[in-house]
């Protein structure tokens, strides 16, 4: 006489039942839909953090331009964070009103001093000569490479233009300043801050990475913990016993040791190794990709199929 189970026919195959089969799918497909409504979300939410549409500008100070007697651009040509220091060039630029022939020599013997720092520098121009072109740099303050990618920087800058009076004096001529905000990888702002000496126009300057480079360098840190992860979770398992050996993965685990390496390396700007973003992200990413390597081989040396 044939027994007859009280089980659905699925649960008695050791199988799912058809309803189980049906609603599983449709449960991983809400989990899905929710977690990449939450990243959509997050990432909307970064984007606007980091301002990444932002474009660079020009900001003008000092005198109003009917009462300047010599006009200035500065722009930013480079910065060095591991050196602590900023490249500016700074021109001597025409009046608009002079005539196209005459634009481009000084109609007036003037001198123009840049305060960096501790130090002034002296720029003489005389009638009659071209308008001059200098690159100076300047110390960045304020900020620490070891921050990067959220590294923000500031500096300073104190400009001056005095002529000589025929008893020999020097008079202060005002000034009006044009500044680009723009440089390759970061974002530059000036604003006027109160000078000691009646005629001297200072400028503070705030500088950082652009939205863009420090949103790419949180990414590609955090690709690196996900990997790390991922690779310590095949390892664990495989040692643990819970998961079975495939040797492929071996090849996938070495190829991490290899890859993290190489994605911190295309970190934009790429920082000096030793920023805190390595101290607390990427070194122990690395050895824990070893470390899951290790686990795998291990647990194959011992449990793996004999020859």
């Amino acid at each position: 006489m044939q027994d007859v189970s009280d089980k659905p026919a699925g649960d008695a195959a050791g199988g799912e039942t058809p309803r189980a089969r049906s609603a599983s799918p449709s449960r991983r497909a809400v989990v899905l839909a929710v977690l990449l409504a939450g990243c959509a979300i997050a990432y909307i939410l970064i984007l606007a953090r980091f301002d990444v549409s932002s474009a660079p500008a020009e900001t003008e100070f000092g005198a109003p331009a009917r009462d300047a007697r010599v006009r200035l651009y500065v722009q930013p040509i480079e910065v060095d964070p591991v050196n602590d220091s900023v490249q500016m060039r700074i021109s001597v630029t025409p009046d608009p009103a002079l005539a196209s022939a005459t634009a481009a020599t000084a109609d007036h013997d003037f001198l123009i001093k840049i305060r960096r720092g501790k130090q002034i520098e002296h720029v003489q121009i005389g009638a009659g000569q071209p308008l001059p072109e200098v690159t100076f740099e300047f110390d960045l303050e304020d900020g620490n490479v070891r921050d990067y990618p959220l590294d923000r920087y500031g500096s300073a800058m104190t400009l001056a233009a005095s002529e000589r009076t025929p008893d020999g004096a020097e008079a202060p001529l005002p000034i009006r300043v044009t500044v680009w905000e723009g440089l390759l990888g970061y974002t530059v702002k000036a604003q006027q801050a109160a000078a000691q000496t009646a005629g001297d126009l200072q400028l503070q300057f705030a500088i950082r990475r652009t939205g863009a480079v420090s949103f790419f360098g949180i990414a590609i840190y955090g690709a690196i913990v996900v990997m790390a992860l991922c690779a310590l979770v095949i390892g664990s398992l495989v040692f643990i016993g819970t998961r079975r050996i495939e040797v492929t993965l071996a090849g996938a685990l070495g190829a991490v040791i290899f890859a993290l390496p190489a994605l911190r390396g295309a970190l934009p700007g790429i920082p000096p190794l030793g920023v805190r973003a390595d101290i607390l992200i990427f070194f122990w990413a690395e050895i824990g990709a070893i470390i899951a390597f290790c686990l795998f081989v291990a647990a194959w040396a011992r449990r793996g199929p004999p020859p």
